[in-house]
């Protein structure tokens, strides 16, 4: 009886351990001086994407892992244009093409094959955010921290021939 009380208290003390790792950080050690996004459409039937990116100051030792944005979670990528750093993610929002015909005879009154959410989308997402909203994940000595951003700009859509 004392290993299954000891057992139970080990996992909800790993369970609320497990919660203070997405706790959100109030100041961050570097700056943001803009974030914007713009939807993209491809060629192609079905290509399509988001475009995120968030200028930043004063980012000297912090290495960004990840950005929680749209109910995914993408890593980060960091750009120098210009003299000026930023944080560049692309967000692939394509519907994947199922061509039923070729892989499965579906007759009338069958249920249509399950698809698996796209790579990076998550059935359940960490944090509850606004459309104008992402958490970057950042990480320092060995830490890692989570910081939101609010007010993100939206810009025109771009349509690629």
């Amino acid at each position: 009886m004392k290993t299954i009380k000891l057992l139970f208290f080990i996992c909800v003390a790993c369970s609320f351990s497990q919660c203070s790792t997405l706790k959100l950080t109030e100041k961050a050690p570097f700056t943001i001086t803009g974030a914007s996004y713009h939807n993209w459409v491809g060629g192609q039937p079905g290509v399509r994407g988001i475009n995120l990116i968030i200028g930043l100051e004063e980012a000297e030792n912090t290495e960004f892992v990840s950005i929680y944005f749209n109910n995914r979670k993408v890593k980060a990528f960091t750009e120098t244009r210009k003299g000026k750093k930023y944080i560049v993610v692309n967000i692939d929002t394509s519907r994947k093409m199922v061509y039923v015909e070729q892989t499965v005879k579906v007759r009338k009154g069958q249920p249509m094959p399950k698809i698996k959410p796209p790579k990076g989308q998550h059935k359940t997402f960490p944090f509850t955010l606004k459309s104008d909203e992402a958490v970057i994940c950042y990480k320092q000595k060995k830490q890692f921290f989570y910081y939101k951003i609010s007010n993100i700009k939206k810009t025109e859509t771009i349509f690629y021939p």
